[in-house]
């Protein structure tokens, strides 16, 4: 196989299943349950994704000349990033279906002697909810002539390369998907209980398929479903050669529970850290990265601890503040222990390494405090240092304690503050008003929803570096071929959000947007 073969699978694969990582475990306090430990809930929110996206660009079909008589209607550069935007989140959470449908494939093994027929309804629900969103985009879409074309540009920052539309409308529209749809439903047929709780809800989807003709026809004996389990093998999201998808499932296993970043480097790292700093991270091979774009996937903030924040102690100005606060004693520490108790005790609390809990980050399914080390548990870093004064950087972690124990926000929506992702706690903690200098993130309308991806973060930094207060601290990288992590300079940080994304398989200078995308 040809690198440029190789280059292509490997980008039409990893683009939609690598696309913020803001979804690493974390080590204590909130329910630490794996989300995919529950494949039916997981299913229900990306269906509710789903629903909401194709929602939105129903709603919004006018903005973008759906349905209006001059089918090559010019949008501007602006509708255009908001449809983009918009379709990619749809192609990614339909590639995590795809996962979940990679990870219940087990039911064929048992097939037909002894069907696993709980794997089989996960299987089943995923590849229906998949096929009947997925018509309904295209359905949408293909009412604007432009629309198609559009789409069919190359958006890295995305995770879209060119062409992907129409290798996502092949995929959906195929004759194997109609095939896949029979099997299935003969299978389910064969096998579901007399007592069947999802009864109404596959009928309704089966209904939607057979409504659209995804079925092409296709009229399968039970005997023919056996033999073409028996003969299919399952297909990811886009057709790739066979030897990428065994080194890529090899590399998977390979790394399960190692990163880049060494306990070494998190040593060295955490000399070099003060309270107030912001890190941007990314993790390669995690499957729970759907519906954030860019290569750095996750974003969190280092608070300190008591003792890494004794320089307040000291400085007039935070004990002003804080006794207008109403701690007559000028204390931040004891501020911060009166207003956030159960948040304070967490982030001074010794684990067993006889590390405190100084990282504050959303992850899910919420926002915790984390020790250094298992929030650096990661495959690169880089470390922005906010250029405010010591009350600016007090005053930031006293926001960001507000929202200890709130609730991830799969919604994705800077507007709602009951919950949270990664880069909006980051967001609202340096918020600026009238009395707070801050850092002026600059959102963006992403299908409907407000918010600033971690990525995005990075790209603004390097685009405004002579006026965002903002100012490098470290970048250490991950080489995946060498298996370790290395300190990068400053200038390699500021390119660094322009990469794909793809890193894992080639070193991810070489797979860059162009610089004045």
């Amino acid at each position: 196989m040809n690198m440029k073969t190789f280059l292509t699978s490997a980008i039409l694969f990893l683009a939609l299943i690598s696309i913020e990582s803001c979804s690493h475990k974390p080590s204590q306090g909130i329910n630490q349950d794996i989300p995919w430990a529950n494949y039916l809930t997981e299913i229900d929110r990306y269906q509710m994704m789903l629903d909401s996206t194709i929602m939105y660009l129903e709603s919004n079909g006018d903005r973008y000349g759906i349905d209006k008589l001059d089918q090559f209607l010019i949008i501007d550069q602006k509708l255009k990033q908001e449809l983009v935007g918009a379709s990619s989140r749809i192609m990614s959470y339909l590639a995590h279906l795809d996962f979940i449908r990679y990870a219940n494939q087990g039911f064929y093994h048992q097939f037909p002697l002894d069907i696993n027929f709980e794997s089989f309804i996960n299987y089943y629900f995923a590849f229906l909810i998949q096929s009947t969103r997925a018509v309904n985009f295209i359905n949408i879409i293909e009412r604007n002539q432009a629309l198609p074309t559009i789409l069919n540009e190359a958006y890295p920052e995305y995770g879209l390369a060119q062409n992907s539309y129409t290798e996502f409308k092949n995929r959906f529209l195929s004759p194997a998907e109609a095939v896949e749809f029979g099997k299935l439903q003969i299978i389910y047929r064969e096998y579901r209980p007399e007592i069947n709780p999802y009864y109404r809800k596959i009928a309704m989807l089966e209904g939607y398929n057979l409504s659209q003709g995804i079925d092409y026809g296709v009229k399968l004996s039970f005997d023919h479903a056996q033999s073409v389990v028996e003969k299919e093998s399952f297909m990811l999201w886009y057709p790739i050669q066979k030897d990428f998808a065994v080194w890529m499932s090899t590399m998977q296993l390979f790394r399960e529970g190692r990163r880049l970043i060494s306990s070494e480097d998190v040593g060295v790292i955490k000399k070099q850290l003060l309270p107030g700093d912001i890190f941007f991270q990314r993790r390669e091979w995690n499957f729970t990265n759907a519906g954030i774009p860019g290569y750095w996937t996750h974003a969190a903030f280092f608070i300190g601890d008591s003792i890494e924040r004794s320089s307040f102690a000291s400085d007039d100005s935070i004990k002003t503040w804080v006794k207008t606060m109403g701690i007559a004693s000028g204390s931040f520490e004891e501020l911060l222990r009166t207003t956030y108790p159960v948040a304070y005790e967490k982030n001074n609390h010794l684990d067993d390494s006889m590390s405190t809990h100084s990282v504050i980050e959303a992850l899910k399914p919420g926002v915790v405090l984390q020790t250094l080390e298992t929030s650096l548990d990661c495959d690169g870093v880089g470390v922005l240092r906010p250029r405010l004064s010591e009350l600016g950087k007090a005053q930031s972690i006293f926001r960001s304690l507000q929202y200890y124990g709130r609730a991830y926000d799969y919604n994705f929506d800077f507007l709602t503050d009951s919950t949270l992702v990664c880069s909006e706690l980051v967001y609202k903690s340096f918020q600026p008003n009238a009395s707070f200098t801050g850092i002026p993130f600059n959102t963006e309308n992403v299908a409907g929803r407000i918010m600033i991806p971690a990525n995005k973060m990075v790209k603004q930094f390097d685009r405004e570096y002579d006026t965002i207060n903002l100012d490098f601290v470290l970048f250490y990288d991950g080489n995946e071929m060498g298996g370790n992590s290395t300190p990068k300079d400053e200038e390699t940080f500021r390119a660094s959000w322009r990469r794909l994304g793809i890193y894992p398989l080639l070193q991810s200078e070489l797979l860059m947007l162009d610089k004045d995308f």
